[in-house]
């Protein structure tokens, strides 16, 4: 009887339908975008276009019977649209960048297509590291002839 109340048991704790996950956006993406609709504190969003501060993630749940993944934040950030931020407030180098000279943002690695642009929303504190590079200095460096625009490059945690 013991061993049918431990195995009742095991079987009732590992078959629930809701879990706690930690916040990985790449394993997050490719494992669950797909199939899952995601909330970040009870608003539907995209996740492939959204970047979220990991230190603000309070906990994510995946409820596998409903298909939502649930975001919850610690405290709600607001999210920047690409087209909205003012370059010269963000790079203390150079004043006078015009939105029309950026050639290319690359985020993470991935460059972002002209589609995607107006769709990306980034929390400021995800932000490792912003460089905009001048094509001034990419012209310099590269051995592929002239490159004309700058180039936006952005880490995050």
């Amino acid at each position: 009887m013991k061993i049918f109340l431990l195995l009742f048991l095991l079987i009732l704790t590992f078959g629930c339908a809701t879990r706690n996950i930690k916040y990985d956006r790449n394993k997050i993406l490719k494992k669950y975008s797909a199939d899952y609709e995601m909330f970040l504190d009870n608003q539907k969003i995209d996740l492939e276009t959204v970047y979220l501060d990991k230190d603000n993630i309070e906990n994510i749940r995946i409820d596998k019977k409903t298909k939502k993944l649930k975001i919850t934040q610690f405290k709600s950030a607001e999210l920047f649209s690409m087209e909205n931020w003012n370059l010269d407030s963000i790079s203390a180098k150079r004043r006078g960048w015009d939105k029309k000279n950026i050639g290319m943002i690359i985020i993470d690695g991935i460059l972002l297509t002209d589609s995607l642009k107006s769709k990306i929303r980034i929390d400021p504190n995800s932000i490792k590291l912003f460089e905009i590079v001048p094509k001034e200095k990419l012209n310099q460096n590269t051995f592929c002839g002239n490159y004309d625009g700058d180039i936006i490059l952005i880490l995050t945690k």
